[in-house]
């Protein structure tokens, strides 16, 4: 019998972990926080982190390595592949039911903490190491029949979606639940034009405030610039505007909901950057200038920044080419309509 000696480094090689220059494969260490809630099911999260944190102390010439983990398991909780709960006051991390998405022809996205099941291909984009969806290959009848009996049920991207989180950011200003039917986007944004009419409180002269107020599918630029850049500006007319303000010190900025009246501007705090990033949206929608999403063949980018759901949805379809640019299949299907 041969005996091999297995260093550190062939280890980490050997389980995906680490590229052959040694650079951090996020999408191994994804596999590798998936193998324990696999096994485990119900977990406690800091078992979960410290598992993967165990394996990542043998790769001690990476750096910031350890921080990646609690980073990568909240991607795959937007995933959809676990979920957080709470269990007498910690937090514990679930493993949802076993689900995948067709997402072009002959390619589909597995949402598992379960290993890929025997006889389905898995599909990996080359130079992608940052991906850490798990891609397979469904060509055939019997590459479904095989994901069905290993209890995996296939659901369409509209499914995964449902319910759009703007419900839930409408539910919590509400102080009940609200049916889909109930709340369109639109109508989402007048909830919130009502809430400011309302409470907005007033702003001294001196508060620093940038809104958007471009032409949407313009470059965006950022909020927190040295200086206004793209579609932000501070001064803007009469109206109800998506906006920042600055807070205590250069880098604090905290979104709001911004009205301009003459001279006189009031502002109400918006819950966080996802429900800011939804008004965005329903205000668009609402005054019929929408956000706009570009699409070429084997190329998704969006102009302005989408909220977490959709951000995932995106991550879903494909891997990332830049932050707001994904590359997709010709065939693959429109999370985007939905809202458009």
């Amino acid at each position: 019998m041969m005996l091999e000696r297995v260093g550190r480094d062939i280890y980490l090689r050997r389980i995906g972990l680490i590229a052959d220059d040694g650079r951090l494969i996020e999408h191994g260490l994804a596999n590798l926080i998936r193998s324990p809630l696999a096994r485990w099911g119900l977990s406690p999260k800091a078992s979960v982190v410290s598992y993967a944190r165990r394996h990542l102390d043998a790769a001690a010439t990476l750096t910031r390595s350890s921080d990646l983990v609690a980073s990568v398991l909240g991607r795959m909780v937007k995933l959809g592949e676990c979920v957080e709960v709470s269990v007498g006051g910690d937090i514990y991390v679930a493993p949802t039911s076993p689900r995948w998405i067709r997402t072009g022809k002959g390619i589909g996205t597995l949402l598992s903490v379960a290993s890929v099941p025997e006889g389905i291909v898995e599909h990996v984009y080359r130079g992608r190491d940052g991906d850490i969806v798990r891609r397979i290959v469904v060509r055939t009848e019997e590459d479904q029949e095989i994901l069905r009996l290993a209890g995996v049920s296939e659901i369409s991207i509209q499914d995964w979606l449902t319910p759009l989180h703007y419900l839930m950011h409408g539910a919590r200003r509400n102080g009940t639940p609200i049916r889909s039917d109930a709340l369109n986007l639109s109508r989402f944004w007048e909830m919130l034009v009502s809430e400011v009419e309302a409470e907005a409180r007033p702003l001294s002269d001196q508060a620093d405030v940038r809104a958007v107020a471009g032409e949407p599918g313009t470059y965006f630029g950022s909020y927190n610039a040295d200086n206004c850049e793209g579609r932000w500006r501070d001064d803007v007319g009469d109206g109800i505007w998506c906006a920042y303000r600055r807070g205590y010190g250069k880098p604090h900025w905290h979104p709001i909901i911004l009205l301009v009246e003459g001279t006189l501007r009031r502002a109400m705090d918006i819950y966080d950057t996802d429900e800011w990033r939804w008004a965005l949206l329903a205000r668009g929608h609402h005054h019929k200038l929408p956000e706009r999403v570009d699409r070429t063949d084997g190329r998704i980018q969006l102009t302005f920044p989408a909220p977490a759901q959709f951000i995932g949805a995106m991550d879903i379809l494909g891997p990332r080419h830049h932050t707001w640019s994904w590359e997709v299949d010709s065939d693959a299907p429109d999370p985007w309509k939905e809202i458009y």
